[in-house]
């Protein structure tokens, strides 16, 4: 088969290692799904298509290190909920669901993704129940929206009870609605791998391990999550320290791991370079240190995290350690938006009331999370996250004659601190043009929004009765949220509030 070479020409060439505030203007030839040249002049003899770029930006595809597809439909119907709150309601409404809205709400999400110049998603999904049909159901939606995926279906053997401190106390009307039912540790494997095999990771695939949190995975859980990460070479997405209740679970559940869910994890085998973990708001600083020494990761949410009540992370302490830093998006009902552009805003600036002091400049350090940190998650900054020859075609042009441009005195900056996604005209995934010209070219996107109205009126009739049956669990749920807050855990990641 002869590879297609498009030659994108005249752009303004995004470069990590270059003026990232006047980006110089660059030709770029691309043979297949791979950057063959970048160069200040390529004669458009030597590709099959020219795109003129001036006036534009070229940018490395954005990366989202951190997406739930299972929620997408609940966009917008949650406000002023802790994070337990939210899983009361979410979590029913994401499992048993019809292929049909499974489709759905994959395609929606990819393609809010793709508008916001994101070309490759970590989906750690919320498959329930786990099986091969819907399992191909969302594969097939990501080819079809033509966005990269790294697809990482959680895993774990103790029940959703177990994320809130306290929670085997509850009353079981309570445990019930939360979820108190374990899963088998052999058949979620055999799933796995025979995933694995069904659908090698090719293309635009890519494949991740995703054990829900420390606190719901067992020894053994975590032991051949491991296993399988040496295995197949994978990286590994787990949720780490979200709440303040989680940093107690750490105290009083673990202390024969010295009260540290990183010291768990260590002393499970998943300590070491192809860990990420997410969230890390009320993770301490020893713990960060240990992170950094292991070659961890650590994927921040700021936005979800914001939202749901859960704090702020401590970038700064993050930043001071060395530890390698990602960015995500979360939930479309944790965050509303899935914007990477919003994502490194929040970043810096966070980082910036951190510190009274003058700080090191951030925009250019934002965009290299979002890039080449974000592919690092995955084990894929060797061909995602820069335009370099070699590297993976997945890049998005940006309109420098929308107004966030004008005057354009730093191309950094404005994409941190001024980009909102309008900007965003064309994105290429793997050598494919997806947005062209600010056209979607993959799917039919006024049908999907038909199809999306269609399935939303049976699904609020879901919500409406999932809502009303939480009822009863509510009272019990507060009064547990309350006793963490009471509880002093040598920490604390909110506002301060007025004296």
């Amino acid at each position: 088969m002869i590879s297609r070479r498009i030659l994108i020409r005249g752009g303004q060439i995004y470069d990590h290692d270059g003026n990232v505030h006047k980006p110089a203007a660059a030709d770029i030839l691309i043979d297949g799904d791979t950057i063959a040249a970048v160069s200040a002049k390529i004669s458009p003899e030597a590709a099959d298509e020219v795109r003129e770029a001036s006036g534009r930006l070229v940018m490395p595809g954005l990366i989202n290190a951190h997406y739930h597809s299972h929620d997408v439909l609940c966009r917008g119907l949650f406000e002023e909920l802790p994070l337990e709150f939210w899983l009361l309601y979410t979590l029913p409404l994401g499992a048993n669901r019809s292929d049909e809205e499974v489709r759905a709400r994959t395609l929606v999400g990819a393609l809010e993704c793709l508008r916001c110049g994101i070309t490759t998603v970590q989906d750690m999904l919320g498959l329930v129940p786990l099986a091969d049909a819907q399992t191909d159901v969302v594969i097939a939606a990501y080819r079809e929206a033509g966005i990269r995926v790294v697809l990482s279906p959680m895993v774990w053997d103790i029940p959703p009870v177990a994320m809130m401190r306290g929670g085997g106390e509850l009353p079981p009307v309570a445990q019930d609605m939360l979820g108190n039912k374990p899963r088998s540790i052999p058949e979620q494997f055999d799933y796995l791998e025979h995933q694995f095999k069904r659908h090698p990771t090719a293309g635009t695939l890519h494949w991740a391990l995703a054990p829900f949190a420390p606190q719901r995975c067992s020894p053994q859980m975590l032991q051949r999550c491991a296993e399988l990460a040496e295995k197949y070479d994978l990286p590994v997405y787990t949720h780490v320290y979200e709440t303040r209740g989680q940093r107690l679970i750490a105290r009083e559940l673990f202390a024969k791991h010295g009260g540290s869910l990183i010291d768990y994890m260590d002393d499970c085998g998943l300590l070491g370079r192809r860990l990420n973990i997410v969230h890390s708001v009320w993770i301490s600083r020893p713990e960060i240190e240990r992170l950094a020494a292991a070659d961890a990761g650590i994927v921040l949410n700021t936005l979800s995290n914001m939202k749901l009540k859960s704090g702020i992370a401590p970038v700064l302490e993050m930043r001071r350690a060395g530890v390698r830093l990602g960015l995500g998006c979360d939930n479309c009902s944790g965050t509303d938006v899935q914007s990477v552009f919003q994502a490194m805003k929040m970043f810096c600036l966070t980082a910036a009331v951190s510190d009274p002091e003058p700080g090191p400049e951030l925009a250019h350090e934002v965009l290299r999370h979002a890039t080449l940190g974000n592919a690092r998650t995955a084990g894929l900054s060797h061909c995602l996250g820069a335009i370099k020859p070699g590297y993976k075609a997945d890049l998005v042009l940006i309109d420098l004659n929308d107004t966030a441009y004008l005057p354009c005195n730093s191309a950094a900056r404005q994409l941190v601190y001024t980009e909102t996604g309008r900007g965003v005209e064309s994105v290429m995934v793997d050598g494919r043009w997806v947005i062209d010209r600010r056209a979607v070219r993959t799917i039919d996107e006024e049908a999907l929004r038909r199809e999306v109205s269609s399935l939303m009126r049976h699904f609020i009739a879901d919500y409406e009765a999932v809502v009303k049956s939480r009822q009863a669990a509510l009272p019990h749920i507060l009064a547990a949220h309350r006793r963490v807050w009471a509880e002093d855990v040598g920490m604390d990641r909110f506002l301060p509030r007025a004296q």
